[in-house]
């Protein structure tokens, strides 16, 4: 089962599946496949009746603790309650670190109802950071999602 967050504006997404439950070292995990698409970037000649993505990541073995998992949907569900900006590490422990925020960025045109989110996803090697202005549809449709591609069995 996929799962979706799209921006506020509709020009970026983070899509993405939980592939399998695993273990790693005794601890359960969900193994993702995260893909980021987006159309952030200025070009020259952009013709505005065609929308062409500028960006496309795909991460194709994100490993995730399952209770990080769990909480991250336990605070977007709180989140549309009180919208208390939040930051979640959901990695294993080990030197690969994946970091979800949801909040207000004092750099960005984003306040308490329109936060923007991050995905950070870093090894000692490389770093990877997605950005985008989201609303409570748009965090809706991705909490439900989320609960749902772990519904199903793997």
């Amino acid at each position: 089962m996929t799962f979706r967050l799209p921006s506020n504006a509709g020009y970026n997404t983070l899509e993405g599946k939980v592939r399998r439950a695993m273990s790693l070292d005794s601890e359960p995990c969900l193994l993702l496949e995260l893909r980021s698409t987006g159309t952030s970037f200025r070009r020259d000649n952009h013709d505005f009746m065609e929308v062409v993505e500028d960006f496309d990541l795909r991460l194709p073995q994100v490993v995730v603790l399952r209770a990080h998992f769990d909480t991250l949907v336990r605070a977007l569900r709180q989140w549309q309650v009180t919208q208390e900006p939040f930051s979640l590490d959901l990695d294993h422990g080990g030197d690969v670190t994946c970091t979800v925020e949801v909040r207000p960025h004092s750099d960005a045109a984003s306040d308490r109802w329109k936060p923007d989110f991050t995905l950070v996803y870093a090894s000692p090697k490389a770093r990877i950071e997605v950005n985008f202005g989201v609303d409570a549809s748009c965090l809706l449709e991705w909490t439900e999602g989320l609960e749902q591609a772990v519904a199903v069995p793997h």
